[in-house]
C-alpha cells in the first residue's frame, strides 16, 4: 500500500504540479536579469536560492560562495538539442555584439591562456568551447560564429517547443511591461495580470559579476572593420535580429 503511494506521488509532482519556468540563453546575454524578473514578478516569496555555484571557463573554473538567490530558475547555456520537451522554458537573446563584447570583458570567461587577447583577435579566434564556457571542445566557432548557431538552434527549436517563449534582451530592458504580459499570458494565465506600475523592472544589477546592464556596451569597442565581420555572420539568416 505504502509503494502504490509513493508511485502515486511521484505520479502526481511530474505530471500535474505546476513547474518552474526555467531560464536558457547563450552566455552573458542578459541571464541573471531575466531569473531576477521572473522571480520578482512571477514567484514573489519564493525561495529560488542556490546555496553555491561554479561558473567560467573550463581552464580555470571558479566557485561561487555568494550563493544565487534565483538559481532554481536557470536551467543551462547548452544547445536545445539536450533540452527535456515537457519543461516550461524562456530562452532569452541578446545581440551577438553585446554578447562577444561581454564575453571578451568579463574575467574568466575565455581561456586562460589568452586572458591578455585584444578585442579585435578575440573576435577572430576560435573559441575551445561549445554552449558553455565549461564545456571543452575542439575550436569550431568563432564568438560570434558560435552566438549565431546557439540562436539559430533555439529559434529552430521553438517551431515544435509549445513550452518555449523566446524574449529579447533589449526588448526586457526597454518594454518590461510588454515582456511580462508575455511571460503571463504563455505561463501564468491564472494569475492577476498585473499593473504596469505594480512590475519590478530590476533596476539594480544582478547575477554573476554583472555589468552596467546597457543595450549597446559594444560600439566602444567595434571597429568598422568588426562591424563588417559581424553583418557577415548575420547575413545567414536570423530571425531575432532580421532588422538590425
Amino acid at each position: 500500500m505504502m509503494v502504490e503511494k509513493n508511485i502515486l506521488k511521484r505520479l502526481y509532482q511530474k505530471y500535474f504540479t505546476k513547474k518552474l519556468v526555467k531560464v536558457y540563453s547563450h552566455p552573458r546575454s542578459g541571464t541573471h536579469f531575466l531569473e531576477a524578473f521572473l522571480a520578482e514578478n512571477f514567484y514573489k516569496g519564493k525561495d529560488l536560492s542556490l546555496d553555491s555555484g561554479t561558473w567560467g571557463h573550463w581552464s580555470n573554473r571558479k566557485v561561487r560562495d555568494i550563493g544565487n538567490p534565483y538559481g532554481k530558475l536557470f536551467k543551462n547555456h547548452h544547445f536545445p538539442k539536450k533540452i527535456k520537451y515537457i519543461q516550461p522554458k524562456i530562452y532569452i537573446v541578446r545581440d551577438g555584439r553585446s554578447v562577444a563584447y561581454s564575453i571578451w570583458n568579463t574575467p574568466n570567461f575565455i581561456n586562460k591562456e589568452l586572458r591578455d587577447i585584444s578585442f579585435h583577435d578575440f573576435l577572430r579566434t576560435k573559441i575551445d568551447w561549445k554552449g558553455s564556457p565549461s564545456n571543452k571542445v575542439l575550436p569550431e566557432y568563432t564568438i560570434l560564429e558560435h552566438w549565431y548557431q546557439h540562436v539559430k538552434a533555439w529559434e529552430k527549436y521553438n517551431n515544435f517547443d509549445n513550452e518555449l517563449l523566446i524574449i529579447k534582451y533589449e526588448e526586457l530592458l526597454n518594454n518590461p511591461y510588454e515582456i511580462y504580459l508575455k511571460i503571463h499570458d504563455k505561463f501564468f494565465k491564472n494569475k492577476r495580470v498585473l499593473k504596469e506600475e505594480e512590475i519590478d523592472n530590476i533596476k539594480t544589477p544582478v547575477g554573476l559579476l554583472p555589468n552596467k546592464a546597457t543595450i549597446n556596451s559594444w560600439e566602444k569597442a567595434f571597429s568598422e572593420e568588426d562591424k563588417i565581420l559581424y553583418f557577415d555572420v548575420l547575413s545567414k539568416g536570423l530571425d531575432s535580429y532580421k532588422n538590425l
